[in-house]
């Protein structure tokens, strides 16, 4: 039975292809010792690093989040269309009758009109330049929130696939547990049919046969779930239930490294986080919207030049016919003088809008400092605590083995023996869940601080 549970790793043992330099964290010297180094969980699982990679591609929130940037390309290329000169035209030809005051009969006449007319804008009070600079800015904001998407989905999927690990480990005791519990009935049954008890004494087994084949049923459930969920996430077919490991080995582990991290993030402040980018570009927005609002009311110039004609003919009398042809450039200028208070109105929600985008992003930039912090020392207490879950499964396997020994030498009996394999599952259970805490921990900070190696995966967007 105890094959069931792998021995943890010692940290010494790990492979160094399971490990990565700080440097590629943080982008410091590589350390010298297993201490020096922070494990991700794709490092631990390299399969789970194939599925990262591949997501960015394949997962269906990056594929939305791709179209949501050529929406935002095609934004770009209508704001700059203002500054560029437009060309319309128009045709009209028609028949009609007309009442002349000189002649005595109605008259059939042919009507045809044309207009070709180019007009450049030439002063809008900078209002077509800040619309392109919208337009800019706009795009940047879809970059560096397909940026954030890819980030926050990283960490869903790191988690995802380790809490199926954890679902594993579970169905494989609750399927150890009903295999007991289906020997135990069976041995009931036995000795009911041979009347050596009774139908009272036999319930509880029944009922404890029932809720394991119950519990078993409901982890089922559970694993297919958070199946379906990493597949909805990285795009993928559902996983095979062979190709969820069975343990999250034992984590060389010094915290020595975040703290570092910590600091260089403190230092670098909002240059690393995109949430603080997107806010800086939404201000800038917003400033230039404000900008607009307040010129709506004041005259704007375009040059014209165009061609029209205006030619009629009655069929009647050729003699009657009449045409005027015209070239034209100037200067248009349009007004709106009033527009019943809508620009004030304008002005003011612009306003409000930049003014609640700086609260936001200055209560955010304070926040962002304490998350990190908060981060760290969540990184601390989940190493601690991982620590002190390895060193009693330890015990409880050196207790095994006790047993094991007092058993062989008849000073310990069957259920004894299964009371301290009972323990190890059970403390084997709760080792990898701190190791799975442990590692979001690690994956959480690193992707706060913008430190997470596998946003290489991306271009990063210029700013």
């Amino acid at each position: 039975m105890h094959r069931f549970y792998p021995n943890a790793y010692h940290p010494m043992k790990l492979t160094t292809r399971l490990l990565f330099p700080l440097a590629l964290l943080a982008g410091l010297p590589g350390p010298t010792s297993a201490e020096e180094m922070l494990v991700l969980p794709e490092q631990v699982f390299p399969q789970l690093k194939q599925v990262m990679d591949s997501a960015v591609t394949q997962s269906p929130r990056m594929i939305l989040r791709n179209l949501d940037k050529m929406i935002a390309e095609g934004d770009l290329t209508q704001a700059r269309a203002g500054l560029l000169p437009t060309v319309s035209g128009s045709y009209q030809m028609s028949k009609a009758r007309d009442d002349r005051e000189d002649q005595v009969e109605t008259l059939e006449t042919d009507k045809v009109y044309y207009n070709l007319m180019l007009s450049q804008p030439v002063f809008h009070w900078n209002e077509r330049r800040n619309n392109a600079r919208i337009g800019q800015l706009r795009r940047q904001i879809a970059d560096r929130q397909y940026v954030e998407a890819y980030r926050t989905l990283l960490l869903e999927i790191r988690s995802a696939y380790m809490q199926m690990i954890l679902k594993k480990i579970q169905l494989l005791n609750f399927r150890n547990e009903q295999r007991l519990s289906d020997e135990a009935l069976a041995l009931a049954e036995e000795k009911l049919a041979q009347k050596v008890t009774s139908e009272g004494e036999i319930f509880q087994v029944r009922i404890a046969n029932e809720r394991a084949h119950l519990a078993t049923e409901y982890a089922e459930v559970e694993l297919l779930q958070l199946k379906q969920t990493f597949s909805a996430l990285t795009g993928q077919p559902l996983p095979s239930d062979e190709a969820i490991p069975e343990e999250i080995y034992g984590l060389p582990a010094s915290t020595d490294p975040v703290q570092r991290m910590l600091a260089g993030f403190l230092d670098r402040g909002e240059a690393s986080v995109p949430q603080l980018q997107i806010m800086q570009q939404q201000i800038a927005v917003e400033d230039l919207t404000l900008q607009n609002q307040r010129k709506r009311l004041l005259p704007k110039f375009n040059l014209v030049a165009g061609i029209n004609q205006d030619e009629q003919s009655y069929t009647a009398n050729v003699g009657l016919k009449y045409g005027v042809r015209s070239r034209y450039v100037g200067l248009q200028a349009n007004w709106n003088i009033f527009d019943g208070f809508a620009a004030r109105g304008a002005t003011a929600s612009a306003l409000a809008r930049k003014r609640q985008l700086e609260a936001g992003y200055k209560q955010l930039t304070e926040a962002m400092a304490q998350d990190a912090q908060r981060a760290a020392k969540h990184v601390e207490l989940a190493f601690r605590q991982m620590q002190i879950n390895d060193r009693m499964l330890a015990s409880a396997r050196e207790f095994l083995k006790y047993r094991q020994g007092d058993f062989q030498r008849g000073l310990a009996s069957e259920t004894d023996v299964a009371a301290a394999e009972a323990g190890v599952r059970s403390m084997f259970a709760s080792t990898v869940s701190s190791r799975y805490t442990y590692l979001m921990r690690i994956a959480e900070f690193v992707s706060l601080v913008g430190a997470d190696p596998a946003m290489a995966n991306l271009d990063r967007p210029k700013a």
